[in-house]
């Protein structure tokens, strides 16, 4: 035995695997006298009854993944390759109409769709997953029979139609329609019965949950790349024939069975336990039985199954109806303990599985109306295609049912995408990563955006058909417009899936009872039955009751249609969040005997410390970055929106500009006051975006309806009809909407985001981090959304901003369980009253030096705090008189006594008012220079080559650009290097010190520019022209003063943030920030009043600014920076900066 278990031990792994046979035959040799060792004599081959055991264990794992996932794509290529196209196939060979095409495509899906339910029922029950996907692999491949034939005989469907609109066209007869219906039915329910039942085949083969759902992963990148490869038997539909089209997917089907046959032998097998729902209705006969007893919380009272006792397990008793089912009373048992009356008494774990079921299907019912409107998507996408230019190039057309392929594209994608690199990534830099229920919701928003894009997208086709007169054309006439449009609500589509539908899945297969594992995916497909048959349903009825689907598209409104689906998703997507919410998932196998569920103590400490931190960074970021878009995407062309659709005058809506802005700046003070004293960050923050999205919707309304603006001038004359006072009510409550619902919540998130740190220094890059994201997001604004307004459309413009809105509320809610909330702890402003009229009242004391004379905080007494006692009138108020505090010391007369603290933090807050005041006039010039530099670009060459010109509201991009370069720059390289080499780094002061200087260079810069500009206007003559003149000059000279502007912003408004937030008290951090938007907002006010006065005082703004003297202003304000710049070193020498706490 010794030298057996040397020579074993020399069999290493390594040596193992390079030298098998020797290793097997050394141990075989060695091992006869061992016990369990096989008789050599008895002609047993050594090893033979361990190899079958291996053998055993071997079965399933990854070596059944090829066999699977390769039959289930090639069953998907010949389902989606035999319906894909079915529309077309029924219009041009069976003279069937559009719509009723559409019809029938959605019903046919539906059946297939409903068929993996009956699958899966059929597979848990009785069969099992292996007999299912055999048997309906076998009718699928009876349905694709005839479905070949009807292509390849022409006597199986009538003779085409010459003319779509000739009374000539036939219809099917009834024998024709019997052939269709049937093969269309084998087809459905063949293919259909076996896709969701291969999912969880394949999912049983693995034992790790984890493994599990990779598989499912795979098994829907596996699903699309088939369905994308379907589109290429579409391609051979079209072009090459019907019958070798269908021949394809005939071969599919018979080649899809083969190769899953011949890994049978690797197959795990989980074998049937009989019908699940016979366990669950006696779960309910139980309760109902038991209705009248009372629920206890006594473990033993309870019926629980031998693995569970002896494991020591229990189920979570809650006050739920259902636990009367295991309730155990008299003769529920045998003497044994064994159950005697199945229908009285179930186990526990039986009606954890029915309270399972029941919180799951709130979920699954929110997945009706989410799928439904992808299924009147794409099908009304192929109808779009069909009346629009589909060709690439001068001899390839893509066919119409081929555009669905970008949906598959995009998921698929975007499933490897996101499995392989978004969820590890996050996972390893956040130690957190989105659970199935986030991925779900984001699939909502996504599918929310894509019915806004198709919407959008419609419009557009309807108005170019309606220029070109197509719409009173009989036959069904092309739209010159290019058919990819279609492919961006289509990805998005695919994007929405990629995150939805494997998460569902996974969700069910997770969630569901073991014995319901194969009807849990089927759940899936059920929702994608529905789903067909409402959207069937949805565009017969949206046919019947309006004129929005005609036969011919081009004279309906199916943009209209896109939109109800958009109302009816987002109240779903409501409906999801409260399922959501009240959803628990199950964890009866992992709560222990004394009831209390894994994670409930240690874990769930962990999980409250982990609140807050660099975890939060991405979710208030992205929102706070998405709601800046949102934001500036809205206001920043509209000096061009109201000049160009609403027929204002330029000064006039200079003006407007400038008023929205200060009234989008001012609203913060109000958000901060109200999250400082009563609602807190978060509430703040969430009910201010969905005031943004309420002010977006009339917003983007305007620039889709006609009717919400006045008519277009033909020139810029007198006889531009102005808006009517309707069409300025919704143009002002909408901007009034938006200025106050983002605007409210813009400060409040610096500060929501630098509550989730402790550390000053955090605190401070985070701020900065703040502004560099801020940036990015109106410089994006200032490009991307402008140029989408300026050259493709307004209603895209704005549909982007509104679209940016909503993905902001989203990303915002996903982080929701990670962040740190600080409660708000009543009005701040009430102890700043106290004090002041707690120093009135005392105002005839004298002050005294010595510290037991003053009311100090329990904190402050403990840890000998002090604060310190200097010659100020408000000291007083924490004064101790006689009758100002009880026996035992505390607080008697709250109006008469406070603390020392509540007097500092009274003395910081009048020591930055000064600062804050000098801010005003640093910000005021910027406001004026941002107006009138979109005025000068205006009347300036603003060409990039021969083909690109720069819209006027995009300069101001270049400040945006510099700004976030340069706090980037700064805090990185410059501040840190600074630290390091020269042991000093500049104050908060000095920062704001060199923003004033680099503002008032900026006015200078700006002045010299527009003087250059009027000099080239004069020397040309065209200051004397009638319309407004463009001056050859390249409009780039405004880059210059617009780089030193943002310079001077990337020093003095982080700084002026940060040192607010950092000296201002505890309980006014929110006050704090929003101050900083509180002087833009009186700046932006300023700037109007300044511009009206000008305008009115002087000759030096006329509308046509050829006319003028801009250069003027500007020199005036650059006199009025460097005045204020005197007013701010001369309260920096004042200031005293406070600590944060007494000392």
């Amino acid at each position: 035995h010794t030298t057996f278990l040397v020579d074993l031990i020399n069999c290493t792994p390594a040596a193992i695997r390079g030298h098998i046979p020797a290793c097997v035959l050394k141990i075989a040799t060695l091992s006869p006298e061992l016990p369990d060792s096989p008789n050599m004599l008895s002609g047993e081959l050594p090893g033979r009854r361990d190899s079958s055991i291996r053998s055993k264990r071997r079965k399933g794992g990854w070596v059944t993944f090829p066999f699977i996932i390769g039959s289930s794509g090639l069953l998907c290529l010949a389902a989606y390759g035999s319906v894909a196209n079915l529309i077309v196939y029924l219009v041009q060979q069976f003279n069937v109409s559009q719509i009723t095409a559409v019809q029938i495509f959605n019903i046919v899906n539906g059946c297939g769709a409903i068929a993996p339910l009956v699958g899966g029922i059929i597979s848990d029950s009785f069969a099992g997953c292996l007999s299912v996907i055999l048997a309906a692999s076998a009718i699928s491949f009876l349905g694709l029979v005839p479905m070949t034939l009807t292509a390849i005989l022409q006597s199986l469907r009538q003779p085409p139609c010459t003319n779509s609109s000739s009374n000539s066209c036939k219809p099917p007869s009834t024998f024709q329609y019997a052939i269709l219906y049937v093969s269309l039915a084998l087809v459905s329910v063949g293919i259909g019965g076996s896709r969701y039942t291969m999912a969880t085949f394949g999912a049983n083969q693995f034992e790790d949950p984890k493994r599990q759902e990779t598989f499912i992963n795979w098994f829907f990148i596996a699903l699309y790349v088939a369905m994308i490869l379907a589109s290429t038997v579409v391609f051979v539909q079209d072009t090459v024939g019907w019958a070798w089209g269908y021949g394809i997917c005939l071969a599919a089907n018979v080649i899809s069975v083969v190769i899953f046959l011949i890994g049978k032998w690797h197959y795990k097998e989980v074998k049937p336990q009989g019908s699940p729902f016979t366990g669950i209705a006696r779960v309910v006969i139980a309760a109902i039985r038991k209705r009248k007893l009372a629920l206890s919380t006594n473990v033993s009272d309870y019926f629980y199954q031998d693995d569970q006792m002896n494991s020591k397990q229990m189920c979570q008793v809650t006050s739920n109806w259902l636990n009367r089912a295991a309730i155990v009373t008299e003769g529920d048992t045998n003497t044994d303990g064994s159950l005697a009356k199945p229908w009285r008494l179930c186990t526990t774990q039986q009606v954890e599985d029915v309270k399972t079921l029941i919180s799951i299907l709130s979920i699954w019912s929110s997945s009706i109306f989410l799928c439904t409107p992808i299924g009147v998507q794409t099908s009304l996408a192929v109808l779009q295609a069909l009346t629009m230019d589909r060709n690439l190039g001068a001899h390839f057309k893509i066919p119409a049912s081929s555009f669905l392929v970008f949906v598959l594209l995009a998921a698929a994608i975007f499933i490897a995408f996101l499995d392989h690199v978004v969820y590890p990534v996050c996972h390893k830099l956040l130690r957190w990563s989105p659970t199935l229920l986030h991925r779900i919701g984001v699939g909502h928003v996504l599918n929310i955006t894509a019915m806004v894009a198709s919407a959008l997208l419609e419009a557009r086709r309807l108005h170019i058909a309606h220029d070109q007169n197509l719409t009173n054309q009989k036959d069904y006439a092309t739209v010159h417009m290019s058919a990819i449009w279609l492919a961006a609500p289509l990805v998005i589509t695919g994007a929405g899936e990629a995150c939805h539908l494997p998460g569902q899945v996974s969700l069910y297969y997770e969630e569901f009872p073991t014995p319901l594992k194969g009807t849990a995916t089927a759940m899936m497909s059920v929702l994608v039955a529905i789903a067909y048959y409402l959207s069937a349903a949805i565009v017969n009825a949206v046919k019947k009751s309006t004129s929005w689907l005609p036969n011919d598209i081009n004279q309906g409104r199916m943009d209209n249609v896109f939109w109800m689906l958009v109302v009816v998703q987002t109240l779903n997507f409501c409906y999801y969040i409260l399922c959501a919410k009240w959803y628990r998932k199950q964890l009866f196998k992992r709560s222990s005997l004394s009831g209390e569920l894994p994670g409930s103590s240690d874990s769930s400490m962990r999980s409250k410390r982990r609140k807050g931190g660099w975890v939060t960074f991405p979710f208030i970021i992205g929102s706070s970055t998405l709601l800046g878009l949102a934001t500036y995407g809205a206001a920043a062309n509209l000096i061009v929106y109201l000049v160009q659709q609403f027929n204002v005058s330029r000064i006039a809506a200079v003006q407007v500009f400038n008023i929205v802005n200060g009234s989008g700046a001012i609203s913060p003070l109000v958000g901060g006051i109200i999250s400082d004293s009563f609602a807190g960050c978060f509430s703040v923050i969430l009910a201010a975006s969905i005031i943004s999205l309420l002010g977006l919707v009339p917003m983007t309304l305007t620039a889709i309806l006609q009717s919400l603006r006045p008519p277009p001038c033909t020139s810029l004359s007198n006889s531009c009809n102005p808006p009517s006072a309707f069409q300025y009510a919704i143009l002002y409550v909408s901007l009034a909407l938006v200025c106050v619902g983002i605007g409210g919540s813009r400060f409040t998130m610096v500060t929501f985001g630098a509550n989730q740190f402790e550390d000053p220094k955090r605190q401070e890059t985070f701020i900065n981090w703040f502004f560099t994201a801020f940036y990015v997001a109106m410089v994006l604004a200032s490009t991307v959304v402008v140029f989408v307004q300026d050259t493709v459309g307004w209603a895209w413009g704005y549909g982007i901003c509104l679209a940016a809105n909503v993905i902001s509320i989203v990303i915002f809610l996903i982080g929701k369980w990670h962040y740190r909330e600080v409660k708000p702890q009543g009005s701040p402003f009430t102890g700043i009253a106290r004090v002041v009229i707690a120093a009135i009242r005392k105002r005839k004391l004298a002050l005294s030096t010595n510290i037991s004379d003053y009311f100090y905080q329990d904190d402050q007494m403990n840890s000998k705090q002090m604060c310190q006692v200097t010659s100020n009138c408000l000291n007083r108020a924490a004064i101790i008189t006689e009758g100002d505090t009880h026996s035992n010391g505390s607080l008697a007369k709250h109006w008469r006594l406070c603390t020392t603290q509540q007097v500092e933090d009274i003395k910081r807050i009048i020591n930055i008012l000064p600062l804050w005041f000098s801010g005003i006039f640093l910000s005021t010039p910027i406001g004026v220079q941002s107006s009138l530099t979109i005025l000068q670009a205006l009347t300036m060459d603003r060409h990039l080559g021969a083909h690109f010109k720069i819209p006027a509201s995009s300069f101001p991009v270049f400040a945006l650009i510099v700004g976030s370069f340069f706090i980037a720059f700064l805090n990185q390289v410059v501040y840190p290097v600074c630290g390091k080499l020269l042991g000093w780094s500049p104050t908060l002061l000095l920062r704001i010190g060199a923003g004033h200087v680099l503002n008032i260079t900026s006015m200078v810069a700006s002045a010299l520019v527009e003087a250059r500009r009027l000099h080239v206007a004069h020397s040309h003559n065209l200051t004397n022209q009638k319309d407004y003149a463009i001056v050859p000059m390249s409009a780039l000279w405004l880059v210059a003063p617009l780089v030193i502007v943002g310079a001077g912003e990337a020093c003095h408004l982080p700084g002026q943030v940060s040192l607010y937030y950092e000296d201002f008290p505890t309980s006014l951090k929110g006050t704090a920030t929003a101050l900083m938007s509180v002087i833009i907002a009186v700046a932006f006010y300023l700037s109007a009043a300044i511009l009206n006065a000008v305008k009115k005082s002087t000759v030096w703004l006329p509308n046509d600014i050829n006319y003028g003297r801009v250069d003027n202003v500007f020199w005036m304000l650059a006199v009025v920076g460097t005045l204020n710049f005197c007013y701010f070193i001369l309260c920096a020498k004042w200031y005293r900066k406070q600590p944060s706490k007494c000392t």
